[in-house]
């Protein structure tokens, strides 16, 4: 008899299991197109669960990224700002691991600078410099038409002193000229050259006009001896140009 109550009882329990149903997705969907938005309350249960959690999800996530906004904007100029103070320190750091053989290089420079200033003479002494000029026009057979020692130009270490030449002479005649003018004792360049046939002609060599501007330089340090001879340059021109005519005329 006992053994038929168990029996029994398991049977009743049994049928008052009821089977577990499962989610169906289709009906899921169903209940979405059903709802009454006027009537939250009668919303089948899934959906309540699902439309809460999209808000709170909703909720958090502005909540983290309005505040965190702004701190990325803090983070990307943090980091731009670390580059840049990263690449100041990469060069700086270079240049204080050369800063031994940068300042042996200006010390260097320094040394030889001074000794190209030593070099230059300290006067102009003009008037053997327009005798020189004179002499290798001569030797070279140009007729001189104007030497003139212009002013002084001062500059921060030397002083130019620029002089004019005009002359009239055959091609070949000038190259030799100005080869000669190198070939001077002094430091001359030569600037502003302007070579023209004042009287084109087919019967026989042209006579070029040749207009140059000179320049010597010397020391800062002024020499008595060296004004005396800027001041009497003007006679050393003219005397210049008088022996060249005299030479030409001969």
């Amino acid at each position: 008899m006992k053994l038929s109550r168990k029996k029994s009882l398991i049977k009743t329990k049994k049928t008052n299991l009821k089977p577990k149903q499962q989610f169906d997705l289709q009906e899921f969907r169903r209940s979405f197109e059903s709802l009454d938005s006027e009537n939250y309350g009668s919303w089948p249960l899934p959906v309540k669960v699902t439309v809460i959690g999209l808000i709170i999800t909703l909720i958090a996530a502005l909540a983290w990224a309005l505040p965190i906004s702004s701190k990325i904007d803090e983070i990307n100029a943090a980091e731009s700002q670390q580059q840049t103070l990263l690449d100041s320190y990469r060069e700086k750091e270079s240049r204080a691991r050369h800063l031994k053989a940068y300042q042996e290089q200006v010390i260097q420079m320094e040394t030889e600078f001074n000794t190209l200033l030593e070099q230059l003479p300290k006067d102009t002494r003009v008037s053997e410099l327009v005798e020189g000029i004179n002499m290798t026009g001569v030797g070279s057979n140009i007729r001189f038409q104007d030497i003139s020692v212009e002013p002084e130009i001062e500059n921060e270490f030397f002083i130019e002193q620029p002089i004019r030449i005009a002359a009239l002479g055959e091609y070949h005649q000038f190259g030799n000229f100005i080869s000669g003018l190198a070939a001077l004792p002094r430091i001359i360049t030569m600037h502003d050259f302007e070579v023209s046939n004042p009287q084109p002609t087919l019967d026989v060599l042209p006579e070029l006009n040749l207009v140059l501007q000179t320049k010597t330089y010397r020391s800062k340090e002024a020499d008595p001896e060296g004004e005396e001879a800027v001041a009497t340059a003007p006679a050393a021109t003219t005397d210049a140009t008088a022996t060249t005519d005299a030479a030409g005329g001969n």
